[in-house]
């Protein structure tokens, strides 16, 4: 196995384990997560076995690795059913905030999901924002 081979193997083996391990951190307690995404995470990675090791076509597949364990870690919030209450809880961490290295003052802000919530991402008539964060006074 030449050098080059064996770094493009240890690049991949690195992603797929960043995946893995970012894939176990948000849907932990969920079996049927788990599963799910491992069978994808594997048929994907079958999908793309035979793409040559050097390239742009295997740098796009090793930064699309990157970006989809960011995207587990970083823009996915899991909430789990109460079941006496009946409504989904959802733990905001810091890391789901943009800009929350920057300064500890953060505090997130979510629309909490009420009947009227679902009624609107249902019965989509209209796009209503509330609120921009983008906006300038």
């Amino acid at each position: 196995m030449s050098s080059s081979a064996g770094l493009a193997r240890a690049r991949v083996l690195a992603g797929y384990r960043n995946l893995t391990r970012a894939r176990w951190q948000l849907f932990k307690g969920d079996e049927y997560a788990m599963k799910e995404s491992r069978l994808q995470l594997k048929q994907q990675f079958a999908i793309n076995k035979n793409v040559p090791t050097s390239g742009p076509a295997f740098e796009e597949l090793l930064q699309g690795m990157d970006e989809a364990a960011h995207m587990l870690r970083h823009e996915i919030i899991r909430g789990d059913l109460n079941e006496e209450t009946g409504r989904y809880e959802v733990k905001i961490k810091r890391e789901h905030v943009q800009g929350s290295a920057d300064s500890d003052s953060i505090k997130p802000q979510v629309e909490p999901i009420t009947e009227e919530t679902v009624r609107r991402m249902e019965n989509p008539s209209k796009v209503e924002v509330c609120k921009s964060s983008t906006s300038k006074k």
